[in-house]
Order: C-alpha cells, then sequence, then structure tokens
C-alpha cells in the first residue's frame, strides 16, 4: 500500500514536470511593395530541409523548451508567394520556369539568466531556379539578436523571427541575379 502511494505520488511530480511545448505563432508578411520586376509566368514551391523541427528552443533550462511548428513551410511559402506576385511575377504550376525556396535553417535559440535573456535567431534559405537548360542556384542568410531584461517574451521572439523572414525574403526577390535568370537574361 505504501510502495503504491509513493509510485502515485512520483508520477504525479514528474508529470508536472513534463508540461507541453507551447506552440509558436508567426507570421510574417511581405510589406516591401514592389522592389523588382519579374514579369514572367513562375512555377514556385517551398520545402522544408530543416533537421530540427523547432523554431524556438530556451536553452539552459529544465527541461529545455522546444517549440516545433510542423506549418513553419506553409507560412514561408505564403510570404514568399506574396513577395513574388507584389514584384510582378505570375504564379503557375504549369509553367516550366521553376524557383524552389529550400528552408535549410530556421529557428531562435534563447539563453536567460536572471537578470537577462538574449536570443539568437538565425534562418538559411536556398533557391533553386531552373529554366530550359539553365540553373541557378543561391544561398540567403540572416542572423538577428535581440537582449532584453528577465526572461524572455515569446512575442517578441515571434516578431523577431516574422522580421527576419521579412528580411530574407526581400533580398531573394530584389536579387538581380535571380531577376536576370528568370526574366531570360
Amino acid at each position: 500500500m505504501l510502495k503504491t502511494y509513493f509510485i502515485s505520488i512520483g508520477v504525479f511530480i514528474l508529470s508536472g514536470c513534463t508540461a507541453q511545448p507551447k506552440s509558436v505563432i508567426l507570421n510574417p508578411t511581405y510589406s516591401a511593395q514592389a522592389v523588382s520586376h519579374f514579369n514572367t509566368h513562375i512555377n514556385a514551391r517551398v520545402s522544408d530541409h530543416r533537421t530540427t523541427n523547432f523554431v524556438i528552443k530556451v536553452l539552459n533550462q529544465e527541461p529545455a523548451v522546444y517549440l516545433p511548428d510542423a506549418s513553419l513551410p506553409i507560412k514561408i511559402e505564403r510570404i514568399f508567394f506574396d513577395a513574388l506576385r507584389s514584384n510582378g511575377a505570375t504564379l503557375d504550376t504549369t509553367e516550366n520556369k521553376k524557383v524552389a525556396l529550400q528552408i535549410n535553417t530556421f529557428y531562435s535559440k534563447i539563453t536567460e539568466s536572471i537578470t537577462q535573456h538574449e536570443s539568437n535567431a538565425t534562418a538559411d534559405f536556398q533557391i533553386f531556379a531552373s529554366h530550359n537548360e539553365r540553373t541557378f542556384e543561391k544561398r540567403y542568410t540572416g542572423t538577428s539578436q535581440l537582449k532584453g531584461p528577465l526572461k524572455h517574451e515569446q512575442a517578441k521572439v515571434e516578431g523577431q523571427l516574422n522580421n527576419l523572414t521579412q528580411k530574407i525574403i526581400t533580398r531573394i526577390v530584389s536579387d538581380q541575379e535571380l531577376i536576370n535568370f528568370l526574366q531570360g537574361q
């Protein structure tokens, strides 16, 4: 009887230690308007090649908090497609002029102490384009650092990731090499 009581208490205590991770709410939007002029039809897609599935990870915390976001490729696809359309591209799944955005890395790692926190966000996207016999490949990376007092606020870290996404997508659609390739120059 006493053994069962201690086992029940142990299970109850351990179940409190395994709190479910919070979900990440990302909503990057393309707001740069037209920074270039594609003026062409494109078959575009986004693929997720990340080796880790978390978007936010809090280090030095027991247990560490991993916040996976399975919808990340959909959200990146939405902003990428919006940016292409805003810059004169017509998206057409039957077009043989193809552009693929590959997500290699996308996360923020947070370190916290009693008095402060630091969030270091990293993104690594790669573009693969092809048309007829020609191919184009280029990597676009970015980092962002956010520091503040006490513990982190998840909404601020999500904002940091949204801003980083916007900056990289804007760099992609304003890259003159990519524009020239897609226009056949």
